[in-house]
């Protein structure tokens, strides 16, 4: 059998022990779910599983990790189709639109340690792996013209993220009728993220278009692409 042929068996293989343990995830719970269950449900071996992933917990990692390359290739669709999806405010809509309506994204989002279990804290590490750290990627923000540069880096940055967070976790803490619609939910985090992060005007739109949107999509690009190559990793034996 020619080595090509079993590289993609191998990879199909991977893919299907991904999937059926996303669907467990989302059935049972990480607590609840063994990997036997898994192994039964695909109609392979459970040594089997166990030839790609040593632990269950790295199996459910990558399950997160391929979860989170999803949510960002449709982000980098709207980005190709409109330039301003790379200001800030835009960016976060965006994500948190897109990721709230997939349920292990929003898992991750909110931070849902009932479905995660202690996936919750590794899951945070997964999250920002592409940003390399959150100060190199507001350093880059600022270099764009995106963000302002009337505070600390890591002041804005830890702001910034206390911002978003906010958004993914307050539900549970406020009363039902006190709760807005999703839409709601994201616009109000634009206009946050816009009149307390990004300079009053707007870059300019032909140097956006021109100058910004480029590096911007490399950027966004090439941390996809290497996050892509981690999961491939992962699936491979």
């Amino acid at each position: 059998m020619e080595k090509t042929e079993v590289s993609s068996r191998q990879r199909e293989r991977a893919e299907l022990i991904l999937n059926v343990a996303a669907e467990q995830l989302l059935r049972w719970g990480y607590k609840r779910v063994a990997i036997h269950d898994i192994a039964q449900q695909a109609g392979i071996g459970t040594g089997t599983i166990y030839l790609h992933w040593k632990t269950k917990e790295s199996l459910f990692q990558t399950v997160m990790l391929r979860e989170i390359v999803a949510v960002w290739d449709e982000m980098l669709e709207r980005m190709r189709r409109d330039y301003r999806e790379f200001y800030p405010h835009r960016m976060m809509r965006s994500i948190l639109l897109i990721g709230m309506q997939r349920p292990i994204a929003r898992a991750i989002f909110i931070g849902d340690g009932e479905l995660l279990g202690k996936l919750v804290q590794s899951e945070l590490a997964l999250r920002t792996r592409m940003m390399v750290t959150p100060e190199q990627f507001f350093v880059f923000l600022r270099d764009q013209g995106l963000v302002r540069a009337d505070m600390s880096v890591h002041v804005q940055q830890y702001a910034f993220s206390a911002a978003v967070t906010g958004f993914c976790l307050v539900d549970p803490l406020i009363a039902e009728e006190d709760r807005v619609s999703l839409e709601e939910r994201v616009d109000a985090l634009a206009h946050v993220i816009r009149q307390s992060f990004e300079p009053p005007e707007l870059v300019a739109d032909d140097v956006m278009r021109e100058v910004v949107a480029p590096r911007m999509l490399a950027f966004f690009e090439q941390r996809i692409t290497d996050l892509s190559q981690h999961v491939q990793r992962a699936m491979s034996l």
